[in-house]
């Protein structure tokens, strides 16, 4: 019995751990890949020995070859098991007090001591004994682990690690004679199978994954033996059938190979994951879906529904990259509401690593390698160890996540989503996660698609609303410069009563009609300007000097920063939008109240260079503020949409006209706001510009609004200014001025919010 199954026991452990090794280092020559295929190599080495014991027919034979080849698989053990577990502290001078007493037994086993009564089994014992004690260290370890998935698992790896050393222990009381079955070398085969499935995928695998791996590599090996096991019965002692029956048995093999593997695979994820193979069935069958969806809100809800509805997850949220592309904000989810901005200033590592991801990031592959302290990224040699990694771990604690999917569509990240079950210790399965990529790409596609459409209907609403102005200009302007002529004509200072009054009414409506026509026409014009390096400063300060003669009863301050960099726009352009924004909290405080206009300057990814971006680290901000009674939330959505007003004589293109504006410069405009009659109430608008990169002064262009600039606009502003008396008169100066340059529209025709 023991030759026949010891023989047989110890072939498969030496062919599968030769095999696992060799398969392991082709694919990676890191640590712990070097420390598995030591730890295979050692043990296949001592069942090899076993093999050829049971070939001679002697099992005492080659006995002090073994004990020291199972010395070996001691000290291979324990340094794998420090590596892939990743203990540091005294683990040296433990593996030192290993391989002290390893080498002891090792060379009292090739002195004639060995033959002496008692020693053998005292020295296997003895071995037996530390590898046990090892193991009994990993699963005390795993109750030092937060992570329950990371814990379970410990526990599997220690637990199988266990009994395929008992069963090895048997196979030396079957060398004394006792009647035990020698199968440790097909446990120790399947164990070494299992750690070099477990190194493969970057994680350990539970037990139900295990069981399923083994079903399928077991009957594919059954398979295989019956195959050429018929063969071998036909061809019997008739040699000349050997080679084609062997080519034969070769082709079958390879042709049944895939199929039968695919069929026993699902068959394996029927029976131990049935929950796993649903939801990775209704992810695929959501991208077909996915395909005939416009909307991304409705894709959004639909993913996100099918995920929480399967119950494989507590959390699930979708996170979109912002038009800065350093920020990702949060479009929808299920469950607890995580953090609704992941931006560069408050998790740098995360944003950094999501912006480059290749593939899902999954928090139990960051914590084991953690814990083996291997870096998913290259740390930086002046920061802590592995302080990228750490920072990983905590922006996903921010993400509510352990599985973070990137959407990726033509190599660039445009976006992720976020999984966590609380609810199960077991990590996402792989073909879970295959099924979650599929999505993720095609809800990528989505996003993609829709930002097209998006420009494309932006575009052709412009052209409708261009060839719509240009009839409606003509039409309306010059009947309107027939009533304003007449009206003028007349001369309102010359009349008396309400016949002033009522001319002057129509002199102004006149005149506002006028600035509701501009202002339609250069919302419907394509964008055209001239771009430069420019100060924000000195924008800030010609518009609060421009504005102060208008809004003679409202306090304009101004408040600007020290050594503020340069952006590239078109100043003109830049003060018609810092004119609207002035003009909108002049109607906001009914011409009385105060505005403050403030700059800064605002660190957008603190961590940039180190992380080798190249986003933007630095923005320009211009803070328009008002103690007027602020933007009712409802609003606040809605402000910058064409032709949304609040006010009964507002045309709604004032506030998307500055956003068009601001995004052409490659900025953002936005709204916050405080209502009253809370404290410090007003409506905060914000202006943020990319600024320029610093270069020396003496190299850098001239200022845009140089001092003989500025004196011109003066001189202007003194010629310009109006007689309180003849209001009229000024407007229609302006709306001359406005029709010469028409890029540029009066500052009179305040935008509505």
């Amino acid at each position: 019995m023991f030759d026949t199954l010891a023989s047989q026991s110890s072939l498969v452990a030496v062919i599968v751990c030769v095999a696992s090794a060799v398969a392991l280092l082709l694919r990676s020559t890191q640590g712990s890949s070097v420390r598995f295929a030591g730890f295979a190599t050692a043990v296949g080495l001592y069942h090899a020995s076993f093999l050829a014991a049971a070939v001679a027919g002697d099992p005492s034979l080659y006995q002090s070859v073994r004990i020291p080849l199972a010395a070996g698989v001691v000290v291979a053990a324990d340094s794998f098991f420090d590596g892939i577990l990743g203990e540091r502290s005294f683990a040296v001078r433990r593996r030192r007090r290993t391989l002290f007493t390893a080498v002891l037994i090792a060379l009292v086993a090739l002195t004639p001591a060995l033959e002496l009564p008692g020693v053998t089994a005292a020295l296997s014992t003895l071995l037996v004994g530390l590898l046990w004690v090892r193991l009994a260290a990993v699963l005390r370890q795993a109750r030092r682990i937060d992570s329950a998935a990371e814990r379970t698992r410990l526990r599997t790896l220690a637990v199988a690690g266990i009994i395929a050393a008992l069963f090895s222990a048997l196979d030396l009381l079957a060398l004394a004679g006792l009647p035990v079955p020698t199968i440790g070398g097909m446990i120790a085969a399947l164990y070494v199978y299992f750690l070099s499935q477990a190194i493969l995928s970057s994680r350990l695998l539970d037990l139900h994954e295990l069981l399923g791996k083994v079903l399928v590599f077991g009957s594919l090996a059954l398979i295989l033996a019956v195959v050429y096991g018929f063969l071998f019965l036909w061809v019997g002692d008739r040699r000349g059938f050997f080679l084609s029956n062997t080519l034969v048995a070769s082709s079958l093999i390879l042709i049944l190979f895939e199929p039968v593997k695919v069929r026993l695979e699902e068959t394996a994820a029927r029976v131990f994951f049935r929950e796993q193979l649903t939801f990775s069935r209704g992810l695929r069958r959501l991208v077909p879906r996915l395909m005939t969806t416009i909307e991304l809100p409705h894709a959004f809800a639909a993913i996100l529904d099918e995920i929480y509805e399967a119950k494989r997850a507590t959390h699930a949220s979708i996170y979109l990259l912002d038009q800065r592309g350093v920020a990702f904000t949060l479009q929808d989810h299920r469950g607890p509401e995580p953090v609704r901005t992941l931006d560069g200033n408050s998790h740098p590592a995360l944003v950094a690593f999501l912006l480059k991801a290749q593939t899902p990031l999954l928090r139990e592959a960051l914590t084991r390698r953690l814990a083996a302290g291997e870096g998913l990224v290259d740390d930086d040699k002046s920061q802590e160890p592995l302080a990228q990694e750490k920072a990983l771990v905590a922006g996903l604690d921010a993400l509510v996540a352990d599985l973070v999917v990137p959407l990726r569509v033509q190599g660039n990240v445009v976006g992720f989503l976020c999984l966590r079950d609380e609810r199960l210790a077991d990590a996402y399965a792989s073909d879970e996660i295959a099924a979650l990529i599929a999505v993720a790409d095609q809800l990528a596609i989505n996003v993609e698609n829709s930002r097209l459409f998006g420009v494309l209907r932006e575009r052709d609403r412009l052209a409708a609303l261009g060839e719509m102005s240009a009839g409606l200009a003509h039409e309306i302007r010059n009947p309107l410069a027939a009533i304003k002529g007449a009206a003028q004509e007349l001369d309102p200072r010359k009349l008396k009563g309400d016949d002033k009054e009522l001319m002057e009414i129509i002199i102004d409506e006149v005149n506002r009609l006028n600035g509701v026509v501009s202002e339609f026409l250069d919302y419907a014009r394509p964008f055209r300007g001239t771009f430069v390096g420019l100060s924000v400063n000195d924008a800030v300060k010609r518009t609060a000097q421009l504005m102060q003669h208008d809004l003679a009863e409202m306090q304009i301050g101004v408040e600007l920063a020290d050594d503020l960099p340069d952006v590239s726009g078109d100043s003109e352009r830049l003060q018609q939008v810092l004119i609207n924004l002035v003009l909108n909290a002049a109607e906001a405080t009914d011409r009385k109240g105060r505005v403050q206009l403030t700059t800064r300057v605002v660190e957008s990814f603190k961590d940039a260079a180190l992380l080798g971006l190249k986003a933007p680290t630095r923005s320009v901000e211009i803070v328009v503020k008002d103690d007027g009674p602020g933007v009712a939330a409802a609003v606040q959505q809605q402000i910058f949409i064409p032709f949304f007003t609040t006010k009964e004589r507002g045309t709604g293109l004032g506030l998307a006209l500055c956003q068009r504006i601001v995004q052409h410069h490659g900025g953002q405009i936005e709204v916050r706001s405080v209502e009253a009659p809370a404290r410090d109430h007003g409506a905060t608008f914000i202006v943020r510009l990319p600024a320029l990169p610093r270069r020396d002064k003496d190299k850098t262009d001239k200022p845009v609004l140089a001092d003989d600039v500025r004196g011109a606009v003066d001189k202007g502003d003194k010629k310009d200014k109006p007689d309180k008396s003849d209001k009229p008169d000024k407007r229609d100066r302006r709306d001359k001025k406005k029709d010469k340059d028409p890029e540029r529209p009066a500052p009179t025709s305040p935008p509505s919010r």
